[in-house]
């Protein structure tokens, strides 16, 4: 039992869930804003979104815990938190923006 505490304790170490809920939350609001004059907008730009807030809040991030490891780890987690977690939520609740 202690092993398995132990392994959850380094996965939460690992990841800033604040950083990642952020970038999720930010590139929703930009692709929705985005596409509210122009109906249309390709997966990679959606990319390209979400590639920009990474990188601007992974600068942010980085200055304010000086922790790249931290700030890596949740940028790799932050696509993966919105696909399993976050957008069936939002479909759930009606909120994706694909449907606006």
């Amino acid at each position: 039992m202690e092993i398995i505490s132990s392994i959850i304790q380094t996965t939460l170490a690992s990841f800033d869930f604040a950083y990642c809920i952020s970038v999720n939350i930010l590139t929703y609001l930009l692709i929705t804003i985005l596409t509210k004059n122009n109906k249309k907008m390709s997966t990679w730009g959606k990319r390209i979104v979400l590639l920009v807030d990474v990188f601007v809040l992974g600068i942010a991030w980085y200055i304010a815990t000086k922790d790249i490891r931290l700030v890596l780890n949740s940028a790799i987690l932050a696509p993966v938190f919105w696909s399993w977690v976050m957008k069936p939520v939002c479909k759930y609740f009606k909120l994706d923006y694909k449907d606006m």
